[in-house]
């Protein structure tokens, strides 16, 4: 909308490509930046348990490995983009725009993709590992264990803590308007619709941030 508006860019005549590509490198980005959150959060209970066998899963080998493995996984787990997004004319309006030409990929994106691989589950992760990792911080007073060590892992500990939080409260909001935009029952007044395209907006500016931060 910027583009077109402000800078009189019409997307709809770019090369089909852009269309496919658009969407199939924004999904790989945002479930590879979900993914390492969530092996962030787990590396450091891996990091803080007492057991020295847990402690072994917590090096920097794995965890580049774990990483490449999954950009893999979701670079080829997206390649249904290339294949399913189309430009399509819209019959009132007349505007050629960029859609999902398959209803059954239409679902997978909406519940399994937005909701679920991107929304939820690593939400769920983060604060699964993220309170475990607190409950080990806690106990480390208690083991012999250099001070340095232990100051590091408090520290290292807080912020990973403080990016589960604050992706909790950038993520859910958008996730929760994007569950009630899904109900048949909240979409037939066109109000309603209004209100929840204007939430729908808000939130994922602020969903944005979450991707802004964790960049810097």
């Amino acid at each position: 909308v910027i583009m077109i508006n402000g800078f009189n860019v019409d997307w709809s005549q770019s090369p089909l490509f852009y269309c496919k590509f658009r969407y199939y490198s924004y999904q790989v980005c945002a479930l590879t930046s979900m993914t390492c959150i969530c092996l962030a959060t787990i590396d450091q209970y891996f990091a803080t348990c007492s057991r020295q066998r847990w402690q072994q899963w917590c090096n920097i080998k794995l965890a580049r490995r774990l990483v490449l493995i999954f950009i893999f996984i979701w670079l080829i787990h997206n390649i249904p983009y290339f294949i399913y997004f189309d430009y399509v004319v819209s019959i009132t309006t007349g505007k050629t725009t960029c859609v999902v030409t398959s209803k059954i990929f239409q679902q997978y994106v909406t519940y399994g993709i937005i909701l679920i691989l991107g929304k939820l589950l690593p939400i769920c992760i983060t604060l699964f590992f993220g309170f475990l990792t607190y409950r080990n911080v806690q106990e480390i007073s208690y083991r012999t264990l250099p001070l340095v060590r232990r100051e590091l892992d408090k520290q290292l500990t807080v912020m990973v803590l403080v990016v589960v939080v604050f992706a909790f409260f950038t993520v859910m909001p958008y996730a929760f308007v994007y569950m009630l935009l899904q109900i048949p029952s909240f979409t037939t007044d066109p109000f309603t619709v209004a209100q929840l395209q204007f939430a729908s907006t808000l939130t994922l500016t602020i969903l944005y941030m979450y991707f802004a931060v964790s960049i810097t």
